[in-house]
């Protein structure tokens, strides 16, 4: 009894291991037909770049305007070249016609003298007659308004005889007499000083022109030119490149003093353009 049972329980193991194996080497080759590239060939992965995580990459280069550079030292301003051509035409004018110096003579007459000395080189040289103090009455103008009415006269001179080649407002300081005079020579000699309008759109171009007539005129007797000042004003010289405002001598400067120096302004006018 005991033997047939384990012959019938050899032959049903004989008989389930005939039947699963068929089925396992069937459920294998269908495995092997599935196609696992299937997950990855249908899922849309975007490339990362690498380099966004590098701080160095990410550094934003911008376009630095170059920086303006302000010349508030004279020395640092190359004197220009002598002008070289046929005759040149000066305008002279005096906003303040009636400043005058210690025996009354005013700036007008100085400016007139200043006219001959230039004349005798070769210049052209028209001085302005208009009565600056009538016309300010007329329009009912302060003694602070004159240069609106010299802005007038230079537009009106500038269109009657078709420009200029330099235009020169003649003025006196009012400093102290030990301030206002140099001794060289055998003579005393009226200071003088250049100011510029540091609000004009002109004032490279005036500047350059100061410091060449400073240069010229210090050679000649050194020190009767100031150090030139530059004030927030225009002073009109926002009109034309070739203004220049002069100041020639003070309220306490005697006549014969700004005679000699007018002298040698010219003789510097004279270099600076020849």
């Amino acid at each position: 009894m005991k033997t047939s049972l384990k012959i019938f329980l050899k032959f049903c193991l004989l008989a389930f291991l005939l039947f699963i194996t068929p089925l396992s080497l069937s459920i294998q080759a269908a495995f092997s037909q599935v196609n696992f590239n299937f997950f990855t060939q249908n899922q849309k992965i975007n490339p990362i770049d690498i380099s966004t995580f590098n701080v160095m990459d990410m550094v934003k280069k911008e376009n630095i305007p170059p920086r303006e550079v302000d010349i508030d030292k004279q020395d640092d301003v190359e004197p220009i070249d002598p002008v070289i051509g046929p005759s040149k035409s000066i305008y002279l004018y005096s906003t303040h016609q009636k400043e005058n110096y210690k025996d009354k003579n005013t700036v007008l007459e100085a400016s007139h003298l200043l006219a001959e000395f230039l004349r005798q080189k070769g210049f052209e040289v028209i001085v302005e007659e208009r009565d600056f103090t009538s016309e300010l009455n007329a329009l009912n103008l302060n003694y602070n308004q004159s240069y609106r009415i010299s802005r007038n006269a230079i537009n009106d001179a500038m269109v009657k005889h078709g420009g200029f080649d330099l235009l020169i407002d003649f003025h006196r300081d009012s400093i102290p007499r030990n301030s206002a005079f140099i001794e060289a020579n055998g003579k005393s000699y009226a200071k003088m000083m250049i100011v510029l309008g540091g609000l004009s759109d002109h004032f490279l171009e005036i500047q350059k022109k100061a410091v060449t007539l400073l240069d010229k005129t210090n050679a000649q007797v050194h020190g009767i030119m100031k150090n030139i000042l530059v004030r927030e004003a225009y002073y009109n010289q926002d009109i034309h490149e070739n203004m220049l405002l002069i100041e020639v001598g003070g309220d306490e400067s005697m006549y014969e003093e700004v005679t000699n120096s007018v002298e040698i302004l010219a003789n510097a006018i004279d270099e600076m353009m020849r």
